[in-house]
């Protein structure tokens, strides 16, 4: 997914969720074309333009010294529920303007989709079948959390592509910390490369540095689940001197959120269903129902209501961060 043709349309589809591999995808044709000359003379965006300045795009010509590249943001026209007033008149414009496009001016038409959004291209239009006809049409799917067997390649391309080196644990530790998003992934080696300079090689022990919180997190949800009261109380005093209490129960609500569903299924379901169904790393799911095999499923279900308590009786005023908390874990 993270491979880029070089061969070059003269007209090109992207969209999905994925605004990451989008952008690289832009990156590689507007390099392909116009290598390191890039300028406002040859390279232009436009955000969902009216119908006139639409057609003018599309009959763009080159410039005297080369090509040029066009992106033209398009959610208006292509996706569902998001439809342009256009008579037949202006659709059959459109169209021919799309079949007369210059071999030397390279549009690009992108239709950026929001997490979670479930609208796409509708396929049924006369517009859509005309760009699928002349270009490239091409989606960029979101990875899920539990999908860690497609991100792991492409990471290991966007190690490489960074100049850093790690072995398979550290990028598998990475995704289960930040998460399956590309674009937070390149962030956070953003973050790790100034970590480690001058040293370009990181490890599983690098990220738990960098994101300690989550590891914290980790271990007191396993100190609450063993009944460790004193260890407990221990920990969530010393994460609240570093981080503000919403932020710790919104990893405790998530984190028993995944327990419990976890439990619930895992009855009659496969570790592999279990990840399907709860968009977690099937790794992940084996790891929990280890952990979770002797806690019966009426505790989980009482410190999820206790933390649901603590939240209201710490938002109310009723009792401080610490007390609310340690009182909703050793009720």
């Amino acid at each position: 997914m993270y491979k880029f043709e070089r061969k070059n349309m003269p007209l090109s589809f992207f969209w999905g969720e994925e605004d990451f591999l989008i952008e690289k995808e832009i990156d590689k044709i507007k390099n392909d074309v116009l290598g390191d000359n890039i300028s406002e003379l040859n390279f232009k965006v436009s955000d969902n333009p009216d119908f006139s300045d639409f057609v003018y795009l599309l009959r763009a010509q080159p410039m005297m010294f080369g090509d040029i590249v066009i992106q033209i943001k398009a959610d208006k026209y292509f996706l569902e529920g998001k439809k342009a007033k256009l008579d037949d008149k202006q659709i059959a414009e459109l169209i021919e303007a799309i079949d007369l496009i210059s071999d030397k001016v390279h549009i690009i038409l992108t239709c950026q989709i929001a997490r979670g959004d479930r609208k796409k291209p509708d396929t049924r239009k006369k517009l859509y079948k005309a760009v699928q006809k002349k270009g490239t049409v091409k989606e960029f799917s979101a990875f899920k959390a539990y999908e860690e067997y497609k991100i792991l390649p492409v990471l290991k391309t966007m190690i490489r592509d960074s100049n850093l080196k790690a072995p398979d644990s550290a990028l598998e530790t990475l995704i289960r910390t930040v998460g399956p998003y590309l674009r937070d992934l390149n962030t956070a080696l953003d973050k790790i490369s100034l970590f480690i300079y001058p040293d370009n090689n990181f490890t599983k022990d690098t990220v738990e540095n960098l994101y300690p919180s989550s590891q914290n997190i980790f271990a007191l949800i396993d100190l609450i689940l063993a009944s460790d009261y004193s260890k407990t109380m221990f920990e969530i005093s010393k994460m609240l001197q570093k981080s503000h209490y919403l932020e710790i129960i919104a990893f405790l609500q998530s984190g028993f959120s995944k327990l419990l569903l976890t439990k619930l299924y895992s009855s009659n379901s496969s570790s592999y269903e279990i990840a399907m169904l709860t968009k977690q790393n099937e790794y992940a799911v084996k790891m929990t129902l280890n952990k979770i095999k002797n806690v019966p499923l009426e505790k989980l279900l009482k410190l999820k209501k206790n933390l649901v308590t603590a939240e209201y009786e710490i938002k109310t005023g009723l009792k401080t961060p610490e007390t609310a908390l340690l009182e909703g874990f050793i009720k």
